[in-house]
Order: structure tokens, then sequence, then C-alpha cells
């Protein structure tokens, strides 16, 4: 028994080290995104390095989320506070956790989740063509039971759950690619001034959008994916915060329309508020110009989106808690207006 104790000791201590040794190695190995639209590292890492308890409103899902909800506009429109907490592709599991990790250190009012990655269609993204959508929503989360935990959900395997929870597996070749700035990146220090929003610059070739009018059936939901949106409704129903489910203007396709209508019916069946904004570009408006691709939209269409949103979620609920005189965000509206003037005019 003493043998085997010593031995268990022996291994332990192996295994602490060892994480020792590679935990900053790691942090070297890992990739970032710091610059440009695409800053995901800012605008996850960023996130725990923000005030706490200041956010009414928080956004989760897909790029769906952070190229539409831009909180700058929010705030100036309406005084209220909001940050997008999303990453490319986030598959509900994700934003299950994504969800868990925002309410450690925020208090939100509301939540809201696009909801595009209800019907995405695997159960794991670790395929060739797909497997930087795992690590896009794993590297920048700090360690935790929920990283954990969605680690477990993230793969079927011992072997694959490690390699997303220590992506120094996934990264160990980079050695030829490293940068200054993979040795100073202080994760402590990180920030994003548009709070999670992505402005994607615009495009000269029009988005014609599909006509889905008159499509009322459903379709069902990959089983874990009906599985993982009923958990956030419930979990939004333990904490005490209301959901919002919707769908931001992307030029819904045909085939997707029977999938958001079966969200739209789980919606109902729970009691959570949802909206389909693919249904309202004249009020909001968009036109097809306003598109970054064929399902994103751009700087110019999120700016008028997000004006109308904020309006349209103010009215409904007049009772989420605004503060418009902060001068940090006065700041950082005054430098994303600049870029918008040299980005594009808006009429």
């Amino acid at each position: 028994m003493k043998d085997k104790l010593k031995f268990l000791y022996k291994t332990l201590a192996f295994l602490v080290l060892l994480g020792l040794i590679l935990y900053p190695v790691q942090k070297v190995m890992a990739r970032k995104s710091l610059s440009g639209a695409w800053d995901m590292t800012n605008k996850v890492a960023g996130f725990y390095n923000e005030a706490e308890n200041q956010f009414q409103v928080m956004f989760f899902g897909p790029s769906h989320a952070y190229d539409a909800f831009n909180p700058l506009v929010i705030w100036e429109e309406t005084g209220i506070k909001s940050y997008v907490f999303a990453t490319q592709q986030q598959p509900l599991w994700a934003t299950y956790t994504y969800i868990k990790e925002a309410l450690k250190r925020q208090s939100p009012s509301l939540i809201v989740v696009e909801c595009r990655m209800a019907w995405g269609e695997k159960e794991y993204y670790l395929g060739e063509d797909d497997i930087g959508v795992t690590f896009s929503y794993m590297d920048d989360l700090p360690l935790s039971w929920n990283k954990i935990e969605l680690a477990r959900q993230s793969a079927p395997d011992l072997e694959n759950r490690l390699s997303t929870l220590f992506n120094f597996m996934m990264y160990h070749g980079r050695w030829n690619d490293l940068h200054r700035e993979d040795f100073t990146f202080d994760r402590s220090q990180a920030r994003d001034p548009y709070k999670g929003f992505v402005m994607l610059s615009p495009r000269e070739e029009p988005q014609p959008r599909p006509d889905v009018e008159g499509i009322e059936g459903t379709a069902p939901l990959l089983e874990k994916n009906q599985y993982w949106l009923e958990e956030i409704i419930k979990l939004c129903r333990r904490e005490g915060v209301e959901l919002w489910l919707l769908k931001t203007p992307s030029n819904l396709e045909p085939e997707e329309k029977p999938l958001l209508n079966t969200v739209k019916a789980t919606a109902e069946r729970y009691g959570v508020p949802f909206h389909d904004f693919n249904g309202d570009y004249a009020d909001i408006g968009l036109n097809e110009n306003m598109f970054y691709d064929a399902h994103h939209l751009d700087a110019l269409g999120a700016d008028k989106f997000s004006r109308y949103f904020s309006n349209a979620m103010a009215a409904a609920r007049p009772n989420l808690k605004a503060d418009p005189d902060d001068p940090a965000w006065a700041a950082d509206l005054e430098n994303y207006k600049t870029a918008m003037e040299e980005l594009v005019v808006i009429p």
C-alpha cells in the first residue's frame, strides 16, 4: 500500500512539474489574434479585464452576433452598456459555457443569444476544415471547471479533450511563426474598445435577399443542438436572467427557415421571447449593399441594425439600467466614429 501511495505522489508531483514547465511555453505558442477586425484574442480575453457588474446586456453566439451588435452604438442610443461574448461559429454548448463564464463576473438583466448555430450540422468541430472553430472558443478562456466541462462536450475522447484544453498540442509546431507579441502579450492587459463587435469593411458586391416568405413548417435540429438550446434556456431561468433568442439580419436561406421555425417553437414552448430580424429590413433601413458577404452585415449594416435594435430593446424593456455618462465609453465611441468615417460614409 505504501509503495502504491509513493508511486501516486511521485506521479502527481511529476504532472504538477510538467504543468509548471509547459504552461508558460503554451502561452507563448498559442495562436493570438491581436490586430485588425478579427482581433478575437482581445475580444474574448479582454472581457475578463472589464469592470465587474457593468453590463446590463450580454450578447452570445457566432459571427452573426459579433458582426451585428455594436455595444458602442447601443450605448450612444440608450446609455445601456453591453458586451458581445461571441466567437466564430460558436456552437450552443460553447454558448452555454460562455454564459456561465460571463455570469461569474457580470450581472446582466438580459442575455441575448443569436441562434444561427442551433442548426449547426456537427456534434464536434475537430476535422481539418473546422478544428479552428473549437480552438477559437477554447483558446482564450481561462482554465476553470467550466472550460474543462466544455472540453468534454467538444470532443468524443480523452486525447482530443486534452488537446482542446491544453492547446500546446495544437500549436507546438508554431516555432517558425512566432512573433514578438507571442512573447510580450499579457492577457491581463487585453482590452477591446469595441466590446466584442467586429467591424467588417463594406464590399462592392450586392447580396440579394433570398425569398423565405410563406415557409411555415419546421425541421428537427441536431439532437445535441436541441439539448443545448434547452439547457441555455434552463440556465438563464435558474439564474433569474431574461433570455432573448433571436436571429440577426443575415439573408436567411430557404433551407434555414424551417430550422429557425423550430427554434421559435422551442422558445414559445418555454415562454422565451423570440424574434427574427430578417423580416425587418425595411424598418431597419437595410439593403443588399450593406453586407460583407452573403450572410454577414458590414459596418454600415451593423450600425443601422444596432440603432434599430437598441431602441426596440429599450422600448420593450424600460427597466434596463442606463449609464450614459461614462467618459471611457464616450472616448471609445468617438474612436469608433472616426474609424467609421475612414471606412464608410454613413448616409
